[in-house]
């Protein structure tokens, strides 16, 4: 009898065990699982001007919307007196990537509204389809963007490099070099080096500054310069790695400026270096300009670093050029440099193909 009702006992106690473990399960089940037809609350980042008279009545229009959706977390930035503020919005321009830059403008998941697209109708849309829907919050994408930023820096500073090597650039430093060798005193030819390499990278920066100018007042036009850049950078990487199996490369400094480059480097003198910077870099530019154009292309991306980008990528552009003046000043002479240049220009422009084709083909595809 005693061994009855301590079975029953045992049974009565498992069933409530297993009945407590099954509630425990489905309590679990009912608080790990998310609610998928509304999130609690929406980030929405909004920049204005003080003085911007359509600004005004958009921030009360955003207030309004305040008050009808308490879910959604307001973050007003003006930015016409905040410098802070300013480029926190040159950060979401970047990383958004807009049609056009304007105020007011608002930021909320992964669509922008800028100026007067931003209304009533298409915020409260958004507002309702991210309350409805998992939106990420802008700053979340701002923060990936910039994280994208390194693979950008690598990509230039090899590129820079790349198109520094050059043999246009090369031949002509080396033909001034060794014209004051014959009439100058050492010191005379690290002056006059120095001049023209100055006066390369001061060309070679205007071109960059007045390209990205283009592209950002055609931002609207974005895809179409694009493609050009496109069209562009694989041919010119084709001719370049089909030129290593030829005797006479393709893209060269026109024949009717080599002359007038001579003339010039043979004054050996420090204003005779400056105009040979400059038309050297002008004429070379069917050498590596593909390249260029390529990278300027992506620097104009990065609107919030675009000058730093640019005076970086030239200051690595004239770093071979620092390179071969001082050999040349060590002692080595620019016949024996002039040498190697020979020796080592297919290979120079089959790397330089190289690069320009696969940045052609990334932009084709859309990894950069």
């Amino acid at each position: 009898m005693c061994r009855v009702k301590n079975l029953r006992a045992y049974e009565a106690a498992s069933s409530s065990l297993l009945s407590f473990f099954v509630l425990f399960i489905l309590l679990a089940a009912l608080f790990f699982i998310p609610i998928a037809d509304a999130q609690s609350s929406v980030s929405l980042y909004y920049f204005y001007g003080e003085e911007c008279s359509h600004c005004k009545e958009v921030t009360v229009l955003i207030e309004e919307l305040e008050e009808k959706f308490p879910e959604i977390e307001v973050h007003k930035f003006e930015i016409s007196y905040n410098a802070t503020n300013s480029e926190l919005f040159n950060a979401f321009i970047q990383a958004y990537n807009p049609p056009a830059v304007d105020i007011p403008a608002a930021f909320i998941g992964n669509k922008s509204l800028i100026g007067y697209e931003l209304t009533e109708e298409k915020l409260e849309t958004e507002i309702e389809f991210c309350l409805q829907n998992e939106c990420s919050d802008p700053l979340s994408i701002i923060k990936e963007q910039e994280g994208q930023q390194s693979p950008l820096l690598l990509m230039l500073i090899g590129t820079a490099l790349v198109e520094g090597i050059n043999p246009c650039g090369f031949a002509v430093l080396i033909v001034l070099l060794a014209s004051l060798l014959l009439v100058k005193s050492k010191r005379s030819v690290l002056y006059v080096g120095l001049a023209f390499i100055a006066s390369v990278f001061v060309t070679h920066l205007v071109v960059g500054f007045g390209i990205v100018g283009f592209y950002l007042i055609s931002s609207g036009m974005a895809p179409i310069i694009k493609a050009m850049v496109i069209v562009i950078a694989i041919p010119a990487g084709i001719i370049n790695i089909l030129d290593f199996w030829r005797e006479k490369p393709t893209l060269v400094i026109p024949t009717f400026m080599k002359p007038k480059l001579g003339k010039l480097a043979r004054c050996a003198s420090i204003p005779g270096a400056v105009l040979l910077g400059f038309f050297a870099t002008i004429a070379g530019l069917p050498c590596t300009g593909p390249l260029y154009l390529t990278m300027l292309d992506l620097i104009a991306d990065a609107q919030s670093k675009t000058a730093l980008y640019l005076l970086l990528y030239n200051l690595l552009y004239t770093l071979p050029l620092f390179v071969i003046l001082a050999v040349v000043y060590k002692e080595t002479s620019p016949e024996d440099v002039e040498e190697w240049r020979k020796g080592k220009r297919k290979y120079m422009k089959l790397i330089g193909g190289l690069v320009m084709l696969a940045l052609g083909i990334a932009m084709l595809l859309g990894f950069v």
